[in-house]
């Protein structure tokens, strides 16, 4: 279960725990995360506004892009607008309060009355409005995690078809960041890189749109700089430096948020090998879940300015190398 903590909101986190397996195949759940964003504290103190309708899906959003598909994420609390708003339209309609915000827990508790079948419709189409999935490119993008260039990359292949989008990422997998160079030699490796080049020179002329098709070349050849820099271990596999993000979203709207996951590795390798040694076929990732909620918790209390550091760690690179 690959999962990514979304930094911003892990103090309304507020724990997991497993569940009685339901459903089939890939859409079968079993486990509950519950984030609850309240806008006073146990001790009656303000700790933040009520988000707005807008701010309150961007965080639904953002959270449950972090988990994988066998996660159900339960959100809850006052601080939450679209809640508080759902809650009191279900609440007169249907007679009853719901937290809209959970994802099928009332489903999984096996209530069947006509109110509750009311509510989860009424759900159902809340969470269609806030799924963050992106459906709109059907094949898999290549990142190369330069977030202006893949930004730009994404943006110019907005209106291609997905074949076109295809050939652009086979470039970026096939000639510029491949993850193994097998049996070519370094400078294989480095013509491989330049002939890439010139199919994106090709690409752009045939279906890039005329406006994005400077910025379109002008990523590639940022792309092509970081696969120059790659190095190959003796197995032949390629590090190019750069550690992964997370995206959301598609196009012209994809947004970089960090990956916590890539901050350990990179600051805290001590902790990162023992989050690696975790086995997760006994609990299906539950175990590594936990770990690295309570690091990072644990890390930023102690390094409140980690992130930070992280990302000029990684920018400094990513201009050591496209200067």
């Amino acid at each position: 279960m690959g999962m990514n903590i979304s930094l911003g909101y892990s103090q309304f986190y507020k724990g997991t725990e497993p569940l009685k397996k339901y459903g089939h195949g890939e859409g079968a759940k079993d486990t509950l995360v519950k984030y609850e964003f309240n806008t006073r504290d146990a001790q009656g103190n303000k700790v933040m506004e009520q988000m707005s309708r807008e701010e309150t899906l961007q965080a639904m959003r953002d959270i449950r892009s972090c988990y994988g598909d066998n996660v159900i994420v339960e959100f809850s609390g006052d601080g939450m607008a679209a809640l508080v708003e759902s809650k009191g339209k279900i609440g007169s309609e249907g007679g009853m309060g719901h937290n809209i915000g959970t994802e099928g827990k009332e489903g999984i508790e096996g209530k069947g009355s006509a109110a509750q079948q009311e509510i989860e419709a009424k759900n159902a189409a809340f969470q269609k409005e806030i799924k963050h999935i992106d459906k709109s490119i059907k094949g898999n993008p290549a990142y190369s995690w330069v977030y202006e260039a893949d930004k730009a990359v994404a943006a110019a292949l907005e209106k291609c078809s997905e074949a076109e989008q295809g050939m652009v990422y086979d470039v970026i997998r096939q000639n510029f960041l491949i993850g193994n160079r097998g049996s070519m030699t370094e400078g294989e490796r480095l013509a491989n890189i330049s002939l890439g080049m010139k199919k994106a020179e090709s690409i752009a002329e045939t279906f890039i749109p005329e406006g994005n098709r400077a910025s379109f070349l002008e990523a590639m050849g940022m792309i092509a700089k970081l696969a120059r820099a790659g190095k190959a271990d003796v197995n032949g596999n390629m590090d190019y430096g750069v550690q992964k993000g997370r995206y959301l979203g598609h196009g012209s709207n994809l947004v970089y948020t960090t990956n916590a996951i890539g901050v350990m590795q990179a600051m805290d390798s001590k902790s990162y090998e023992e989050y690696q040694k975790i086995d997760s076929s006994q609990d299906e990732g539950l175990g590594k879940l936990k770990y690295l909620t309570n690091w990072y918790a644990n890390a930023v209390r102690k390094r409140p300015f980690m992130i930070e550091q992280y990302e000029k760690q990684r920018k400094d690179y990513i201009l050591k190398i496209l200067v």
